[in-house]
C-alpha cells in the first residue's frame, strides 16, 4: 500500500507543528515522570531539578513545575522525568482557571 504524497507531507508537518508546540517555554513545565513512582517520585525528580511544585494532575505522576532557570526542562530530564512539555497542553491548566 502506497501512502500518498500529499498524506506524507501533512503528516510530517503536523509532527512538526506539535513538536514546536510542545517544545517547553517559559518557567513552568508539565512533567511527566514513571507511573510506578506515584506522586512522590514526581516530587523527587522536581526537587532534584531544583523546581518548585505547581499543580497536580488527577494522576499522581503528571504535574507542573515551576523554575526561572533557562536550563529547567533539561534538568528534569536529567532528574528523571519521562516528559518534559509545554504546560499550555495540559487541561485544566488555563490562565484565570480557579480550581
Amino acid at each position: 500500500m502506497k501512502i500518498p504524497i500529499p498524506v506524507a507531507y501533512f503528516s510530517v508537518a503536523l509532527a512538526a507543528i506539535v513538536m514546536i508546540t510542545a517544545r517547553p517555554s517559559g518557567p513552568f513545565v508539565l512533567v511527566v515522570t514513571a507511573p510506578s513512582a506515584e506522586a512522590a517520585g514526581n516530587m523527587a525528580v522536581l526537587d532534584r531539578a531544583d523546581g518548585a511544585f505547581v499543580w497536580a494532575s488527577t494522576v499522581p505522576w503528571i504535574s507542573v513545575a515551576y523554575s526561572q532557570a533557562p536550563d529547567f526542562p533539561e534538568r528534569l530530564l536529567d532528574a528523571g522525568a519521562l516528559l518534559v512539555i509545554n504546560h499550555d497542553l495540559a487541561l485544566g491548566c488555563l490562565q484565570g482557571m480557579n480550581t
